[in-house]
């Protein structure tokens, strides 16, 4: 089963949603990463083997983030009124995208689609 790290700017709605639909979700506050800079979270998401699921667009910059290099990255672009749309597309791609799909893989959620790169 995919294991999730949420950054600390991710909602705790979609943190709770997503246990609720049966993830396995960590988030940095509870392994002590609070404040970390993006290229630590990163790596503890690799350590992990978690794919990182975060709001922040800077890990979706492929230049300085190499999505090869990572076990997966999701960007929602989301907004507490916009959290339900973006909720229910992230269910949907995570039912469409096998475990394997996500190891390199950078992921973009918003309101009414999901995209890779």
């Amino acid at each position: 089963m995919v294991k999730f790290l949420a950054d600390e700017c991710t909602f705790d709605s979609t943190v709770e949603f997503l246990r609720n639909e049966g993830w396995d979700v960590t988030t940095v506050k509870e392994i002590g990463l609070r404040g970390a800079k993006d290229p630590e979270v990163l790596n503890k998401a690799q350590e992990m083997e978690a794919v990182l699921i975060t709001r922040d667009s800077d890990f979706g910059d492929v230049r300085r983030f190499l999505p090869s290099a990572y076990q997966g990255v999701i960007v929602l672009k989301m907004t507490y009124r916009s959290s339900n749309e973006v909720h229910a597309v992230l269910r949907k791609m995570l039912r469409e995208v096998k475990e394997d799909e996500f190891v390199g893989t950078l992921f973009v959620v918003d309101h009414n689609k999901w995209r890779t790169r």
